[in-house]
């Protein structure tokens, strides 16, 4: 399996194993996150900074995750 297949399958099992309130902030995010995007985010700030970045703009927006 080559490196970018890889990476695209390893993310999405990782989303699903996350709990079903983190899943739909990432789904409902205020911008569309692809998978590498969110990989990338994840890498450079950690990923419960970028959790924790799209639920703060979901409540700003008045969104929710449920």
């Amino acid at each position: 399996m080559d490196e970018p297949n890889q990476l695209l399958s390893e993310l999405m099992a990782v989303f699903d194993d996350l709990p079903a309130p983190l899943r739909a902030a990432i789904n409902y995010a205020p911008e569309p996150l692809d998978p590498k995007g969110l990989a990338m985010l994840c890498r450079r700030h950690g990923a419960a900074n970028v959790l924790a970045m799209i639920e703060l703009k979901l409540k700003r927006r008045g969104g929710g995750t449920g």
